[in-house]
Parts: structure tokens; C-alpha cells; sequence
């Protein structure tokens, strides 16, 4: 650390990252790389506000809101904040031991916050007495050091969370007192913080800002870290438009594939934080699934979780970390260092690639036994579930449409398949061909999803980074949410093409959010055939967030062929007034919202048929 009467000169830092030799800029291109390839990481909130235990003043948080932001929410004042830290020791802390449970997990990457929005730093600083060695009761020394290399020790990479634009506590800080401008704090605390980081603690290979704010202030944050590590990974959240890599909306799970680098942070719980109260786990298999499902679309998975008010990670929490590296440890080369998908949406789950082979993440197991995979032109060598150690060899059939592979065709089957995600290895010969549109499975839901609508529709995708997005329609797509919405007239129509290989009865569901206060009729024409339907009301107050439901509109005969249309469009405009939802019209006029919405629409055969595609 500089002596603090010569500050470091961030201009010149960052003038000199903007004209990085080609040694700098290899060793980014190798990190981005490497960070890709390393697919899943663990991510952990521990921070000043465990200290609370989700309380202030005898009054328990909201359970629907974080326990980190309790100091905002509950607008704890500073020196009260202050006070009841001086009291915090988690003394169970022990670094040897987090780290043997974070990898545990299979992760290969760690991102530890060393200073949350409340200003507390997680670190021993000389910018200022507000950390944990200086200001708690905690006698064990520098919490992030002593972690940095414990997880490293246990084969991790290390790297750290910095609330660089929000700071509750400081002033100048975006939320804090007055007193300063932010450039002042950048230059107080936040820089100063950052130096810290990136020079006392070895290499560090995630930078993970949050909370964006001004391009002048991401810049030098961004040119200080890269400054003392070069390789260190730069989360977009920084702001400005810089960043190494793109973090996605807080839990969500992209539909579909995304170029580049990005990465979608996901907790295990409702909060962040640990809060007590909080006991609603996500299973294991259901983040088995995120995690495959993310890596089939290009990303990577930073699960969250927070060890308590005493230092410790809970034994649930442990538990489904174990949980989880022991299926990577037999499905680990289905996750780490493949390529996206070639597919748009399977109906059985997801698939990731590297050359050779496909790996088919099977969430959903057909009623048949017998797996439909679509569109492979490229010729098959073997299949084979990735559990069995023996590699015993699936019988394997090209049908017209695809591949049809006998999941019973090896003894024991039923061993290798796992309630949350059962893999098959498929190895092909050549370089890999694909024809990614829809062929309809005549066992499993066939789901139509707005982000892979087709251009003769006229979907206007709001959303960046996706390769097949278009931009001259009327109805629009909400990429954080995953629905389309503004169906102001009959001509904005949703739709979708397929192909079928034998004629069969499918029952048509939507998928669908109605906020406008009265029926919204709708017509939806699937191969040739028109379908009328009134769909209700689904939300009636502001309490009730749970807006989608699905309605069965009917059934259709669905003859063979190719390049078939599926396409849904309301029957009668929808004028302004309808898109404020009722309960707020009478409350707040003018409040504008999408008071209709289309998630999915989806084609379930009426009766499963066996795989003969005669």
C-alpha cells in the first residue's frame, strides 16, 4: 500500500491499461478463457449486516426482503449500526474449514464480499478503522486474508465482491451522508480499498463490482485492478459498459444461448445474507439443473450462500454443496470446459457440447424410455450414460427427425439416472451438423418460448447480446422476465414454426399473466388449425406476485410435416386503459404497466406414442 500522502496516480493507470501491449491483452484473453471454461463458482455474503440476525430492535425484516439491505430497509442510523458491531465476533469462524466445504462443491472459483453496501469492510484496512479487525470484537485477525488462502490451499481461485458505488456509510458514498462528493469517496476509501485488495492478498481472479454507477468512476476502479492484475476478471456491474464479463439479472436463467462471457448469480436461499428464518433451500437437484442449463447456454453459475451470525455455514447449506460436487464429480466433464448448445429448447432438458461429443442433460425422463433427440445430422459412434463407469453402449437409431436412443438397452438402467439431472454421453464423427428447429416430441411438453419466436412474427427482442434477436415488430419481449407483452392490437402476433413426423392429438397450454381487469379473448392457430380462447384475469391485488398461470385452450390434430406455424394473437385491441393493472387503477391513476403477457405456449400429446416414426 502507497504511503497515503503520495495517492496513487489513477489517471496515469489507467491511460496506460488503455494502450495494453499485446502482453497484457494475451493475458486477458487467456483468463476469460480459463474463467469460461471454469463454469461454476461459489459465491458467499458475509458481511456487517449478519451481525443483525435479521432484527432491529426486536422487529424481524420482511422475509421478502434481503438480509444485507437491513441497515436501508430498517434505516438503522449510523452510529446505532456502528454500536452494535463493536459487540460482533464470529468466532467459529475457521478459514480451513469454509474452504473444505466451498470445494467441496466442485466449484473452481470463489468470490467472497469484502465490503457490502453498508461500508463495513471484511478486511484489515488502512484506508480506515470500519473493518472487522479494527472495529468488532473479532479476535482471529484478517477474515479475508486467512479465506483467500484457504481456498486457494484447497484448489479454489479466489476473488472478491466490492460495493465500489453504493456506500451507506461513507460519506459521498451513492446512499451515505452528504459531505463529499463521490469522486472524494472513490478517492478515500473505494480506491484506496481496491488497492489493498489487488496487492496484499495474492492473486485474486474476480473483481465483482455491483450497483453500476458513473463511467468515470467504473473506469477507475476497472484501470486500478487490472493495474496490479492484469488477469483479474472485471464484473460488469462496475458500470459504464466495462467489464471482462457480463452479469446477468440476480436468479435468472437465460431461455436461450448468449454469446460472450456472462454469469448469473444465484442463491441458494430467498436472501443473500444468512437470515435465520430463512429455511427455503433450493433442492439439490433443482441447482444441478440451473447450473447445467446455464453452461448449455454459454454461462457460467455463482451460487450464493451466508454463513450465520457466529462464523459458521449451516449444515444444509454444507450439505447440498457436498451434494453437488458429487455429481460433478461423475458429471463433471459435462459442465466444465464445454461449449453452448447448438439447440434452441428441448423438451427433456438441455445439452452441452465439446468436440466429439454432446452431452443431453436429462431433466425430465420420457414416460417411454426412449429419448428423442432432434435435428443431429452428424453420424453417431456410441452413446452411453456418463454414470455408467463401464460406458455400457445405448442402441442408437437415426428416425426421420433426428436420433432415437433406448435408454433400456443397458443392463441396470435405472442406476444411472438421477432425479435431477441424468446425462448421456453421445459421441459423433465429423464436425457437428444440427438443424436446431422445433421437431415435436410426441412424450413431453413441447414448449414455445417468446425468445425463440421466429422473424415472420415480428417480435421486437429487447434484449442484448442475443445473436438471433430482431428489432422491427410490435410485440416486445421482456429479456429479465422472459415474456412478451404489448399485444396492443390483433396484428401483434406471437408465433413460432415445427415440424411433426406422425400425426397425433396435442392439447394446447398458455402460459400467460392477465393484470388488466377483465377476460382478454385470443386466438391461437396451430398447424393450419384456429383455436379460440377468453383468458382471466390472474392478478387481482398488489400482494400477489404469483401473475403467470396456465390454461389447457384445447386440442388439435397435428398432421406430419415440416415447417409448420403455431402462432397466438389477442381478438380485440387493448387500449391504454387496460394496460394499468386493476389494482392499481383506482389507487394511483396513471401508473403504466403490461397488463397482458404471453410466457409459453405449449403442445403436450394427448397420448404418449412409442418412437416408431412410421
Amino acid at each position: 500500500m502507497p504511503d497515503k500522502t503520495e495517492p496513487v496516480d489513477h489517471q496515469a493507470e489507467m491511460e496506460s491499461l488503455w494502450h495494453k501491449g499485446t502482453q497484457e491483452r494475451d493475458a486477458m484473453a487467456d483468463a476469460i478463457r480459463e474463467w469460461q471454461e471454469d463454469g461454476f463458482g461459489i459465491f458467499m455474503h458475509f458481511s456487517a449486516g449478519t451481525a443483525f440476525q435479521g432484527r432491529y430492535k426486536g422487529k424481524e425484516l420482511e422475509k421478502d426482503l434481503w438480509a444485507e439491505w437491513l441497515m436501508k430497509r430498517a434505516e438503522i442510523p449510523i452510529p446505532e449500526y456502528e454500536k452494535q458491531l463493536r459487540d460482533w465476533n464470529p468466532d467459529r469462524f475457521n478459514a480451513d474449514e469454509w474452504a473444505a466445504a466451498i470445494a467441496a462443491s466442485g466449484c473452481r472459483y470463489f468470490v467472497f464480499t469484502a465490503k457490502h453496501h453498508d461500508g463495513f469492510a471484511m478486511f484489515k484496512s488502512d484506508a480506515g478503522p470500519y473493518n472487522i479487525v479494527d472495529h468488532t470484537a473479532f479476535e482471529k485477525g484478517d477474515l479475508f486474508g486467512q479465506l483467500s488462502d484457504a481456498v486457494r490451499a484447497h484448489g479454489v481461485k479466489p476473488g472478491f465482491y466490492y460495493s465500489h458505488h453504493l456506500d451507506w456509510h461513507e460519506p459521498g458514498g451513492a446512499g451515505g451522508p452528504g459531505g463529499k462528493t463521490l469522486d472524494e469517496y472513490a478517492d478515500a476509501l473505494a480506491l484506496p480499498h481496491l488497492e489493498e485488495l489487488t496487492t496484499k492478498y495474492g492473486r485474486q481472479h474476480v473483481a465483482w463490482f455491483d450497483c453500476g454507477g458513473p463511467e468515470g468512476l467504473a473506469r477507475k476502479c476497472e484501470a486500478l485492478v487490472h493495474a496490479n492484475q492484469p488477469a483479474i476478471m472485471v464484473c460488469s456491474r462496475v458500470g459504464g459498459g466495462l467489464g471482462d464479463f457480463t452479469s446477468e439479472g440476480d436468479c435468472r436463467v437465460p431461455p436461450v444461448r448468449i454469446d460472450g462471457p456472462w454469469e448469473t448469480c444465484m442463491t441458494l436461499t430467498q436472501h443473500w445474507a444468512w437470515f435465520p428464518e430463512d429455511r427455503d433451500h433450493k433442492p439439490t437437484g433443482e441447482v444441478i439443473q440451473m447450473l447445467a442449463a446455464i453452461r448449455a447456454r454459454g454461462g457460467n453459475l455463482l451460487l450464493n450462500i451466508g454463513p450465520d451470525v457466529r462464523g459458521r455455514i449451516t449444515a444444509r447449506d454444507q450439505t447440498i454443496l457436498k451434494q453437488i460436487g458429487d455429481w460433478l464429480g461423475i458429471h463433471g466433464e459435462s459442465i466444465y470446459g464445454v461449449r453452448a448448445t447448438p439447440y434452441g429448447d428441448l423438451p427433456w432438458g438441455v445439452c452441452t457440447v465439446r468436440p466429439g461429443t454432446l452431452y443431453l442433460h436429462v431433466f425430465d425422463l420420457p414416460s417411454q424410455d426412449t429419448l428423442f433427440l432432434p435435428g443431429l445430422q452428424s453420424p453417431i459412434s456410441r452413446a452411453w450414460f456418463l454414470a455408467d463407469e463401464t460406458k455400457q453402449s445405448l442402441k442408437i437409431r437415426t428416425v426421420p427427425g433426428g436420433v432415437q436412443i433406448d435408454l433400456t438397452s443397458v443392463s441396470d438402467f435405472a442406476t444411472f439416472t438421477d432425479t435431477g439431472d441424468t446425462v448421456i454421453a453421445v459421441d459423433y464423427k465429423g464436425e457437428l451438423a444440427v438443424d436446431p428447429r422445433p421437431v415435436l416430441d410426441h412424450d413431453l411438453d413441447n414448449r414455445f418460448i417468446p425468445a425463440l419466436a421466429t422473424q415472420q412474427t415480428a417480435i421486437a427482442l429487447r434484449s442484448f447480446r442475443r445473436p438471433h434477436a430482431v428489432d422491427h415488430g410490435t410485440v416486445a419481449y421482456c429479456p429479465h422476465d422472459d415474456y412478451a407483452h404489448e399485444f396492443d392490437t390483433p396484428e401483434a402476433r406471437l408465433g413460432w414454426t415445427f415440424s411433426n413426423t406422425t400425426a397425433n392429438t396435442f392439447f394446447v397450454n398458455v402460459e400467460y399473466a392477465n393484470l388488466t381487469g377483465k377476460p382478454i379473448p385470443v386466438k391461437i392457430v396451430v398447424g393450419g388449425k384456429e383455436l379460440a380462447a377468453t383468458l382471466p384475469v390472474t392478478v387481482t391485488h398488489d400482494h400477489d406476485w404469483r401473475w403467470f398461470r396456465t390454461e389447457i385452450v384445447g386440442h388439435v390434430q397435428i398432421a406430419a410435416g415440416q415447417d409448420q406455424t403455431i402462432g397466438l394473437a389477442v381478438t380485440e385491441p387493448i387500449s391504454d386503459d387496460d394496460r394499468v393493472p386493476s389494482y392499481l387503477a383506482d389507487d394511483k391513476p396513471g401508473v403504466e404497466h403490461d397488463g397482458f403477457m404471453i410466457k409459453s405456449i405449449t403442445l403436450k400429446s394427448l397420448a404418449p406414442l412409442p418412437y416408431t416414426h412410421a
